[in-house]
This record gives C-alpha cells, structure tokens and sequence, in this order.
C-alpha cells in the first residue's frame, strides 16, 4: 500500500500534463530500480501509451527485460 502511494504521488513527476513524453528517470532512482515489466506495461496500457506517447525513457529502470513494451507495439507515434 505504501509503494502504491509513493507510484501515485510521483505518477504527475513522470507525465507531467501530456501523455507525450514519459520519462521514469524523473522519478525517485529507487522507486524506478523497483520497477517490473508488469508495472511499467500496466502504466503504459492505462495511458493508452500506444497513441499517445512520442518518446519513452526507462533510465534507473534496471529491473525489466522489455516486455513491458508490449503496449508500444504497432505505434505510428513513438520517436
């Protein structure tokens, strides 16, 4: 419950307003380092990352394989 805050309250810090640009290197360092595939793809799936973000950066996220960019797939918008 209490990573859940800390994932609630940083969620502004890596979005800002736009759904243009996500950068978790503008979270926490541990928070990221925390990070699983299953949390950064149920991020990406509720934004609707897929037609909406442009750039994506995973910096500190060291403990993902990258299967969490299964809601990038097919994008027409991703730089």
């Amino acid at each position: 419950a209490t990573e859940d805050k800390i994932l609630n309250k940083n969620s502004f810090a890596i979005v800002g307003d736009q759904w243009d640009s996500l950068d978790f290197g503008e979270i926490e360092k541990e928070l990221a380092e925390r990070l699983t595939d299953d949390d950064i793809k149920a991020v990406l799936w509720c934004i609707d990352a897929g037609n909406k973000v442009k750039r994506l950066s995973l910096a500190h996220c060291v403990n993902i394989t990258g299967s969490c960019l299964e809601p990038l797939w097919g994008s027409q918008i991703i730089e």
